[in-house]
């Protein structure tokens, strides 16, 4: 008899798994049965959780039969709405406090990026929630408002560079996606000690290894998104062995797994100078940020209206 005992929860349900497997079964049907279904965000969460406790009963029948009828075909835009409720929710209460730029820059990195984080570690989240999810830090960090739009004064590409790249050093999210799902494809390829990783040699990879298999149309949009960061892999190194030899370095080199593979990710840019007299010790931060504009030249003065008919007399001295 399998036995185990531990409580999977999410905000809007809690199994109990204390038994046998065909105990488990019978709770999670139950929990399906409430008034709080499960969404598809909440059930990959859930599923996630789960299959890294169990891989077969007693019989060997492996928990995807048992779960299998629960899997969403995709997990559509509109199932990260509770996501994009709660980060409109938290900018809506800042709103009214005149906040400075580096005041909303800190938010963005602490709370809002620190909401998205969990998502960002267990799904390969969909080009329009991120879009959607984007939009909502620029709007604030430009605006302090999340409905009003206006034209950001530099590229959120941009932004999210490191200092030294010209950047403010906010995490690029599609490329934190990706190194989240890069360190899952090396723990498959590693084969590491963990229920979730057997299952996934036993189901997928039967016939073929991690770097030659395809994902088909049927099988999980994790596993699919898995397979598309290992093809980016494969495309930059030319082959496995070189693939393997980089994610490999990424492992035992300085630093962690993950830091390596965001750099890796992460579009590249080029050093600009000045760098440490925008970002001195002794400096604001407030002031800090006006200086990174101004070299940026992206500062609203008047200087850069040269294109409009205006008095191009300056208004103190009234010189041109």
């Amino acid at each position: 008899m399998f036995y185990f005992s531990v409580v999977v929860t999410s905000p809007q349900f809690i199994v109990y798994l204390n038994s046998s497997l065909s105990l488990a079964r019978l709770l999670v049907w139950t929990s399906t049965r409430r008034n709080h279904p499960f969404s598809s965000g909440e059930l990959a969460i859930f599923q996630s959780n789960l299959f890294s406790l169990l891989l077969a009963s007693e019989k060997g029948v492996f928990l995807s039969h048992i779960l299998g009828s629960l899997n969403p075909p995709k997990l559509l835009a509109s199932q990260f709405s509770s996501l994009l409720h709660d980060l409109k929710s938290s900018v809506q209460g800042w709103i009214g406090n005149h906040l400075t730029y580096v005041g909303r820059l800190e938010l963005i990195r602490s709370v809002l990026f620190g909401k998205v984080q969990f998502w960002l570690n267990i799904l390969s989240i969909p080009d329009v929630v991120m879009r959607n999810i984007i939009s909502i830090c620029r709007n604030f960090l430009w605006t302090c408002d999340v409905q009003r739009s206006t034209s950001a004064l530099v590229a959120w590409k941009n932004i999210c560079m490191p200092k030294t790249k010209g950047g403010l050093g906010l995490f690029d999210l599609r490329a934190r996606n990706r190194s989240f799902l890069g360190k899952q494809l090396w723990n498959v390829h590693f084969k590491t000690d963990s229920v979730w990783i057997r299952w996934i040699h036993h189901f997928y990879l039967s016939s073929g290894t991690i770097w030659t298999v395809q994902a088909h149309h049927s099988t999980s949009l994790l596993w699919k998104a898995i397979i598309s960061v290992r093809d980016l892999i494969l495309q930059h190194c030319g082959d496995s062995e070189s693939s393997i030899t980089l994610m490999s370095s990424w492992s035992t080199g300085a630093g962690s797994f993950m830091s390596h593979a965001y750099d890796f990710f992460r579009p590249v840019g080029s050093t600009i100078s000045r760098v440490r007299v925008i970002w001195e010790q002794w400096s604001l931060s407030k002031y800090s940020f006006i200086l990174w504009l101004a070299v940026l030249g992206k500062l609203r003065t008047r200087d850069r209206l040269s294109f409009v008919p205006i008095d191009p007399n300056c208004v103190f001295c009234r010189q041109a």
